[in-house]
């Protein structure tokens, strides 16, 4: 894998490809709530990924409304490339905890942005940029 193409993505982009990768087959919104991240979002993250050549969206043989996400050759060849994305730490952290000390860090969170005055902000993926003009073809 060269290192150009590791580099081209993004750590949203690293994230959806990881998921996709160990889930082969989701839909857009599964992908959605395993990243926390609105449909919206994944939307523009998967595309981009489609659009560098790292998956495809196929038909579902069982339910032809379902569009799945599945990685192609190269896609599969990036995410072996790819470290775990501090993304994917700080979730699989997250799920250890303790479900009384995950309410109470929703709370913290939660009291935080309606104190920033982003409690109606819109969510996006984990560091991907907040744009159209920022964001990569």
């Amino acid at each position: 894998m060269r290192t150009e193409q590791i580099s081209t993505i993004t750590g949203a982009q690293a994230l959806a490809l990881g998921h996709i990768g160990r889930h082969e087959g989701l839909s857009i919104n599964e992908l959605a709530g395993l990243t926390c991240t609105h449909q919206s979002t994944v939307s523009e993250v998967v595309g981009r990924l489609e659009a560098f050549g790292f998956l495809i969206r196929t038909r579902s043989e069982n339910d032809g409304r379902r569009v799945e996400l599945r990685l192609t050759e190269a896609g599969r060849k990036l995410t072996k490339a790819l470290e775990p994305t501090i993304q994917e730490e700080l979730m699989n952290a997250l799920t250890r905890l303790p479900p009384q000390t995950r309410a109470e860090l929703a709370d913290g969170l939660g009291a935080w942005m309606m104190e920033a005055g982003l409690d109606d902000a819109p969510i996006v993926m984990f560091f991907e940029p907040e744009g159209p003009e920022d964001r990569k073809p």
